[in-house]
């Protein structure tokens, strides 16, 4: 039983607890996924949590035929994984058995609010489409969507310290990427995000492009903020909003090199439906250190 003057002392050892448990956990589900790339026995753990992408797949879309199955298959072994982490960890430090109880409690209702919620819960909503994923340490629903649409990205379920260490919070293969700007770092921006495999164009300031701008997954508007016309970098963006294909599940990844007062007094109304990157020291950084710290969750640089 837990004594008044030996609250904090618990909650102290809780929260510890929690988060050794979540980092291990995060170490875990990345193992996972590295285990779909083998073969034999080494493959069986990924199949498993694998069929939790099935149920939810990578265009964000529900199964719920495979709800058991997701149930069965990657809640209940992930529920006895992390209740067997936290017994380990509690027994190598000698914790006190209540707070592990009080561990085994927090998982306990998480699972059962996933089963309650037929997998609907905090880290799944069924808003579409989702917005930029949190930009702190701790996950949030959109981070998780968006490790739904790229596997091999945003794998951390509880803290984003193992991706921001792997630079995983950056994908790039396969996208489409809109350059405008003519300007040397441009180019060099350009050349890295091809060696990355992403599907790059080119715009001039002159001939901008809107629908393919809002047809596209990232746009780097490099061509100067400072434009007072339909050049300037928060009038490109609302007009390639409203061109945005409904079937577009996520939002707009902007990146807007310099620096003005107008556009950035505009921001904040496009937050809740664009990813911006504000690269003010981009230039000066060069290309390939851009890419490195973007790929590590900077938003500005």
């Amino acid at each position: 039983m837990v004594l008044p003057s030996t609250v904090l002392p618990f909650l102290a050892s809780l929260a510890a607890l929690l988060v050794a448990t979540s980092v291990i956990g995060d170490g875990i589900h990345a193992l996972l996924h590295v285990s779909l790339r083998g073969r034999g026995p080494w493959r069986w753990p990924g199949l498993l949590h694998h069929s939790h992408h099935r149920f939810l797949d990578e265009h964000l879309a529900f199964h719920e035929e495979r709800y058991r199955l997701n149930v069965a298959l990657h809640q209940v072994p992930e529920l006895l994984m992390r209740l067997l982490v936290a017994t380990v960890l509690a027994l190598a430090v000698d914790l006190d058995s209540d707070v592990l109880g009080a561990l085994a409690a927090v998982a306990g209702i998480d699972f059962g609010m996933v089963v309650m919620r037929r997998g609907r819960d905090r880290f799944h909503p069924t808003q579409r489409p989702v917005g930029p994923p949190a930009s702190g340490i701790v996950v949030d629903s959109a981070y998780h969507a968006f490790h739904h649409v790229f596997p091999e990205h945003f794998l951390a379920a509880h803290l984003q310290l193992l991706d921001r260490v792997l630079g995983r919070l950056l994908p790039l293969q396969g996208r489409r990427v809109v350059v405008v700007g003519a300007s040397g770092y441009c180019a060099d921006l350009a050349v890295a995000l091809s060696t990355e495999g992403a599907d790059v164009a080119h715009q001039a300031e002159d001939a901008i492009d809107v629908e393919a701008i809002g047809a596209a997954d990232v746009v780097v508007l490099g061509h100067g903020a400072g434009w007072r016309d339909h050049r300037a970098y928060e009038v490109i963006v609302a007009a390639a909003l409203v061109k945005r294909p409904a079937a577009s599940v996520l939002p707009l990844d902007v990146w807007a090199i310099g620096e003005d007062a107008a556009w950035l007094a505009r921001r904040a109304v496009f937050a809740d439906r664009v990813i911006l990157r504000q690269l003010r020291r981009g230039p000066t950084l060069g290309a390939t250190t851009t890419l490195f710290w973007l790929k590590r969750g900077a938003r500005d640089l």
